[in-house]
């Protein structure tokens, strides 16, 4: 079941260099990529530009602390997770914590035992929220499952191919913003160490993705690259 969190990336804020050193190591083992911050406000900008879908808090940080960091989150994402580092001292703080959709808190210093509990229960939770609507056009929903790599419309399965796949998790993963041809062949073919770049290839993917897909739901800039268009489409 803790497979799903090695799809996952993970933001650990925490001033004790020793103390991150120590957990940074062991995080790698569970997750694709770890992001460390060593204060409130690296933590607010690592967040912004990584958009990582676990997020570990120190309650104790300088510049800014971990409820501070967390009510800035909590402003425009309900839905990323956020355990809080605490102290038994931390308890007043720990309660607006919870107001603010905390998903849970450890108590420091942490036990592995206790984390490794933790994310268990993180990936159960991922396993039951993978599903994701890219898509809705006319009356049909267009849902991504980020656990067991599917799309569907509405609950039909789309029959995807493994580069498809990658394709279209490269989109959903880049906010809207563009990709390039460089950045979908390192991304696609980054196994495939005989396959050299070509556009034609990589115009050929787009095009059997996007028939897959709702009308307009790959953008093409010229020049810019590719985007993915998330809007709602109705008659």
């Amino acid at each position: 079941m803790i497979d799903v969190l090695k799809q996952k990336n993970v933001l650990y804020a925490e001033d004790d260099i020793v103390t991150q050193r120590l957990y940074k190591g062991y995080f790698e083992h569970y997750f694709e990529n770890v992001y460390l911050a060593e204060n409130g406000q690296q933590a607010i900008d690592l967040y912004n530009e990584k958009k990582p879908d676990i997020i570990f808090l120190d309650i104790n940080m300088p510049v800014l602390n971990g409820l501070d960091v967390c009510k800035e989150i909590r402003k425009n994402d309900s839905n990323t997770k956020i355990i809080l580092l605490t102290t038994r001292s931390d308890k007043e703080a720990l309660l607006q914590a919870v107001e603010l959709g905390l998903t849970t808190y450890l108590e420091k210093p942490v036990s592995k035992v206790r984390l490794k509990q933790v994310l268990i229960k993180l990936a159960a939770d991922f396993k039951k929220t993978g599903k994701t609507l890219i898509r809705q056009h006319n009356d049909n929903s267009y849902i991504w499952n980020s656990v067991t790599r599917e799309l569907f419309c509405n609950s039909n399965l789309i029959h995807l191919t493994k580069n498809e796949k990658l394709l279209l998790e490269l989109f959903i993963s880049s906010h809207h913003e563009k990709v390039s041809n460089e950045q979908i062949y390192s991304y696609v073919w980054s196994d495939d160490l005989d396959k050299e770049f070509s556009e034609l290839s990589i115009k050929a993917l787009i095009k059997r993705l996007r028939n897959k897909l709702p009308p307009n739901s790959i953008i093409n800039s010229y020049g810019l690259g590719y985007s993915f268009n998330k809007s709602t489409d109705s008659l």
